[in-house]
């Protein structure tokens, strides 16, 4: 017989684990994540992501299991009980769209502490488990997710310290470096990484092919999907919750222009998006397709909308409306509206549990009652919405599809729609083992015959690319894609050092100044090299709000670009069209400091840091441009930012100056 085991809690931990047992029960009761419904199941529903119609599902299960895949075994207590609580409290305090890499941490956390023989307890968490779980980490997962992991580690263990679960000496750091990105153009591995980033050029060719080509709804479906991609970056998940009456016909400044309504994420606000002019054709067929193939599915969700618990009857089957007791025959007409498929129905009214009532001659038939209610159960659980898109209804969506009618093999329903979501299409790009590929349907592939395999998102890749090589700002390119943070476009630009190199090239090969210099100069005095010397300057170029006097030679460039808050940087009166560049400059950033601080209330992380960077343009560019406007400063004056925002101004005979700046003027000293 095997003697119990005695669980033995040191005294430094007495009270450590009375103020956890307080936290447990305060977040046991609490309505985030529907806690007090769901807190005592070890696998949550957490709603629905953007695009899915499928629940965002939290599952409680130990490091071991999650690396096999498998739900279970659940953590053991009281660790899991601990687990559930922190979930639901920092989800309260720093929310997440997903709780992968949190969950992640807390399981590489209770790993970490039967590692190092401390059971299950939390209060027993110290720097050594913390240094563990990283490890733990790292061999699990990619540098890149191991990273997130330990960052989720280090807030979880300021949680626990700061509720006084746990005692730290001083605050823990993980300690891990970020992995470097490959931001080298000309490696042998920038080179691969590209290619796994980008389309192929087969890939594009057979998209314009198959989008000419489909006929059946599914094809039709997910090509013309794919070809809204290919006409702005977006993700996919905004395409799948674009609304019926998406095309916008522009006015005024935008007259002659096409535009979507598109539907943002990652923080970033509903807008609409004016297509390039080539590309506004291609809009318009893959909108009006659409239409078309989802009108069956838009009649059943406006019936639904209007009729909420009366079961839809096409037409075949309209006759049936009122009768008391259906034949299988009279059930698969209302499923499918195919009388023979009786097995098919009597196999769905089981799967519904259907109670059978008995007719004549041993057949056998199911209330109509019934039916209607099973059917209405299959409606999308977030019905009248779509799935992931809490304010959009069914019936204004254009990702509406009749039940199965994606499916290569199940019969369409005719009584009932669903959503169409992110798996949908993805599994038709030929990435997933026993799907069908599209590409395959078709007769394409790779030019060396090999299968063409698409992710989604490249095709985002591959407009930033295009647009990086088009000359875009990185304002500009953060806009069209929906991005709130312009930093970001880097890991979406994937051009050749070639591809770099050509424009430069070009100038060269075309005059310098004409590449560099597309606007009419005449007028314009152009400053010899020779006359830097009496400037006291040993190197200058040319940017977009004036010219930098910055030494290339020493060192490259501190700011990353950055000009408007560099103090080398010097404007000149008189030089309308980097004024204008000026003033766009201004409202963007005006754009990027409200998305900012919309970012900061809503406290995601990092968004302080943002605000200071775009309050500080936002107010250098601002004092700029109202020296430029002052009349009482010459054409020709040179205007420079120190690093405290106040201004130099030098100009022909005149020495040098200072504008302080004021509450309501400027005043020359």
């Amino acid at each position: 017989m095997n003697a119990p085991v005695l669980h033995f809690t040191p005294r430094a931990e007495l009270e450590p684990h009375a103020n956890l047992e307080a936290f447990v029960e305060l977040c046991r009761l609490s309505e985030v994540m529907g806690a007090h419904r769901q807190f005592d199941k070890n696998a949550w529903d957490d709603g629905f992501l953007k695009g899915q119609n499928k629940a965002n599902r939290v599952v409680f299960s130990t490091l071991e299991a999650a690396s096999g895949n498998k739900p279970e075994p659940s953590l053991p207590e009281p660790f899991l009980n601990f687990a559930k609580a922190a979930v639901i409290y920092l989800q309260d305090k720093r929310p997440v769209t997903s709780q992968g890499t949190r969950i992640a941490a807390l399981r590489c956390l209770e790993a970490a502490l039967r590692q190092q023989s401390k059971g299950s307890r939390p209060t027993a968490v110290d720097p050594v488990v913390l240094d563990t779980a990283v490890a733990l980490a790292k061999q699990q997962v990619s540098p890149s997710v191991a990273y997130r992991i330990a960052g989720q580690l280090e807030y979880i263990s300021e949680f626990m310290a700061s509720k006084q679960f746990i005692s730290l000496r001083q605050r823990w750091k993980h300690g891990m470096k970020k992995p470097q990105e490959m931001d080298s153009r000309i490696s042998k591995e920038a080179l691969e990484a590209r290619k796994g980033k980008l389309p192929s050029a087969a890939a594009l060719r057979a998209l314009a092919g198959i989008f000419h080509l489909a006929i059946d709804p599914p094809d039709v479906i997910t090509s013309s999907m794919t070809a809204l991609m290919v006409c702005a970056p977006e993700r996919i998940n905004e395409v799948l919750r674009l609304r019926r009456d998406c095309l916008v016909d522009g006015d005024g400044e935008f007259r002659g222009k096409l535009g979507l309504r598109w539907a943002g994420s990652k923080g970033f606000e509903n807008t609409t998006k004016w297509l390039p002019s080539d590309m506004a054709g291609v809009a318009r067929e893959a909108v009006d397709n659409l239409i078309r193939v989802s009108a069956p599915a838009h009649e059943l969700a406006t019936w639904y909308t209007a009729n909420p618990t009366k079961l839809f009857l096409h037409e075949g089957a309209a006759h049936l409306r009122g009768q008391r007791v259906l034949t299988l025959s009279d059930v698969a007409l209302v499923l499918w509206g195919d009388k023979d498929s009786e097995s098919q129905a009597n196999a769905w009214a089981n799967r519904h549990e259907l109670e059978r009532q008995p007719l004549e001659g041993r057949r056998i038939g199911y209330l109509f009652d019934d039916v209607e209610r099973a059917i209405l159960g299959m409606l999308p659980a977030t019905f009248p919405f779509m799935p992931g898109a809490p304010e959009l209804r069914c019936m204004d969506a254009i990702a509406v599809i009749r039940t199965n009618e994606m499916h290569a093999i199940r019969a369409t329903y005719l009584c009932m729609f669903n959503s169409v979501d992110y798996e949908a299409i993805t599994s038709r790009f030929g990435t997933r083992e026993g799907r069908r590929s599209i590409f395959k349907a078709f007769d394409y592939t790779e030019d060396d015959g090999s299968p063409i395999e698409l992710n989604s998102h490249s095709l985002r890749h591959y407009l930033n690319t295009l647009a990086q090589m088009g000359g875009l700002s990185s304002t500009e390119i953060a806009i069209f894609s929906g991005r709130k943070d312009v930093k970001q476009n880097r890991h979406y630009d994937h051009m050749s050092s070639e591809e770099v190199q050509a424009p430069i090239s070009q100038a060269l090969k075309a005059g310098f100044t004409s590449e560099l210099e597309p606007v009419d100069v005449s007028g314009r005095n152009l400053m010899m090299r020779s006359e830097f010397k009496g400037l006291g300057l040993t190197a200058a170029h040319t940017t977009e709000y004036g010219w930098c006097r910055h030494n290339f030679a020493s060192e490259p460039c501190q700011m990353y670009r950055d000009c408007i808050n560099c103090q080398e940087q010097e404007c000149v009166k008189g030089e309308a069209h980097k004024e204008a560049n000026l003033r766009q400059l201004k409202s963007e950033t005006e754009y990027l400091l409200k998305q900012a601080k919309a970012a900061l209330s809503d406290e995601e992380y990092g968004a302080d840091a943002w605000v200071r960077h775009q309050a500080t343009t936002l107010e250098r560019v601002t004092l700029l441009l109202s020296i430029l406007e002052n009349p009482e400063v010459p054409t020709g004056a040179r205007i420079r930012l120190d690093v405290s925002s106040a201004p130099l101004i030098t100009a022909d005979n005149v020495k040098p100056i200072r504008v302080l700046k004021g509450r309501k003027k400027q005043a020359l000293l």
